[in-house]
């Protein structure tokens, strides 16, 4: 009876872990970031511009609304000119992303769907860069 007892604590809590990891993840900035996300793998491979133009508009809400947050490994920075310095440059990246948002747009406005691959290679640059500088590496 013992050993059932500990076999079914010793589960709930392996359960549990994962479930507080997932909510610790999800911060406004990380539900914002999986959102934007979402939107632009949808329109990297949108042919339909009417579609494109919903999904690129939902992408660049997204990013304006991740500027206004501070990414974590930059909330953990000691005060001082450093973490003013990061977070000045955290919301130039962010500005860039969402000029680059509006340019999906304007391309999928005007039909030229080959011009949005085109951007959609240099957003695969932008998020790596901004992900190497403003994201922890998972432990």
């Amino acid at each position: 009876m013992k050993n059932r007892l500990l076999l079914l604590s010793c589960a709930a809590c392996l359960a549990w872990i994962p479930a507080t990891a997932a909510e610790k993840e999800h911060s406004a900035l990380g539900k914002q970031m999986e959102t934007m996300n979402d939107a632009y793998k949808a329109f990297r491979r949108e042919t339909d511009p009417v579609k494109g133009v919903a999904q690129a508009r939902e992408a660049q809400k997204s990013a304006l609304l991740s500027a206004a947050e501070v990414p974590e490994l930059i909330k953990e920075m000691p005060e001082g000119p450093e973490k003013e310095k990061a977070s000045l440059e955290y919301r130039k990246m962010m500005g860039k992303l969402y000029l680059s948002l509006c340019e999906v747009e304007e391309a999928f406005m005007n039909g030229k769907i080959d011009e949005v691959a085109k951007i959609v290679d240099s957003l695969k640059e932008m998020k790596k860069t901004g992900h190497d500088k403003f994201m922890k590496e998972e432990e």
